[in-house]
């Protein structure tokens, strides 16, 4: 049985992907959430039974998915702490920042932990999630884990010391794309291009570059070139993109992330 500790957005999909594929029933599932709309919501649109007490969650279920916000770990710790059995809990943990040591630290020396970076997409089944294995964790953990986030999408297995980068690439990046995706529709809007249209040539753009970049099996440098013929187009935006700076705006944004993902976990310990 795994039961959810927070069932935001993410915990959402995943509940979702879960029930939907039937890599487990709803037997198997329970969560707790401490938001009254949102448990009803929850309750009511998945057919769970929501548990009323946090501490039931660590008695009855062998799997426990974190998934509230890094500021909220401690107490979820302080609540749980009494009743969790390393010989029976593992914990599968979605808070950015916070490593499964802080877990071991915490709960004690031998607990489980499986720390994952799920992305935003995962409510549509294209997510990507990043999992790396706590060192008391086992294969069959793991495995699970694994299995489990294939529900709603892509898997990798990484080290634990880049869960950082991965936050601020798979984790934060739709929102780069979404950012990018806005101001060229505002770019068209403001040549004439009506705003409806705008949205549908930028979105749909977006769909099939990303799946030139997944199915060719071209280098990106490769797709480029075949978009950008001399003296076209196409070259002038690329160097104008050069001229402003965009590497280094993109590694810019991409290193804060990364040290706020860092920040968030040493605001924790």
């Amino acid at each position: 049985m795994i039961s959810f500790i927070g069932c935001g957005n993410m915990g959402e999909a995943l509940l979702k992907g879960i029930l939907e594929s039937s890599f487990l029933s709803s037997e198997q599932v329970t969560f707790y959430e401490k938001f009254a709309s949102r448990r009803d919501y929850i309750a009511k649109t998945y057919g769970i039974t929501p548990i009323g007490d946090i501490c039931s969650s660590v008695k009855d279920s062998k799997y426990l998915l974190v998934a509230v916000k890094p500021q909220n770990i401690k107490q979820v710790i302080g609540e749980i702490g009494e009743f969790f059995r390393k010989d029976f809990n593992n914990i599968i943990s979605i808070a950015a920042g916070i490593s499964t040591e802080f877990y071991e630290k915490n709960l004690g020396e031998g607990t489980s932990v499986m720390r994952v970076m799920p992305n935003a997409p995962a409510l549509y089944k294209k997510g990507i999630a990043a999992i790396s294995r706590g060192k008391y964790a086992d294969d069959a953990d793991q495995e699970f884990t694994v299995e489990l986030m294939r529900k709603i999408g892509d898997t990798i297995l990484i080290r634990e010391d880049l869960q950082d980068i991965s936050t601020a690439i798979n984790g934060s990046g739709p929102a780069y794309f979404f950012l990018f995706c806005k101001a060229l529709i505002e770019s068209a809007t403001a040549n004439g291009l009506g705003k409806k249209a705008a949205k549908k040539l930028v979105i749909e753009t977006m769909i099939g570059a990303g799946i030139m970049l997944k199915r060719s099996g071209l280098e990106i440098d490769e797709l480029i070139s075949k978009v950008a013929s001399p003296g076209g187009t196409t070259e002038q935006a690329l160097k104008s993109f050069k001229k402003s700076g965009l590497d280094d705006i993109v590694e810019n944004a991409v290193g804060d992330a990364v040290r706020r993902s860092k920040e968030l976990g040493k605001q924790i310990l």
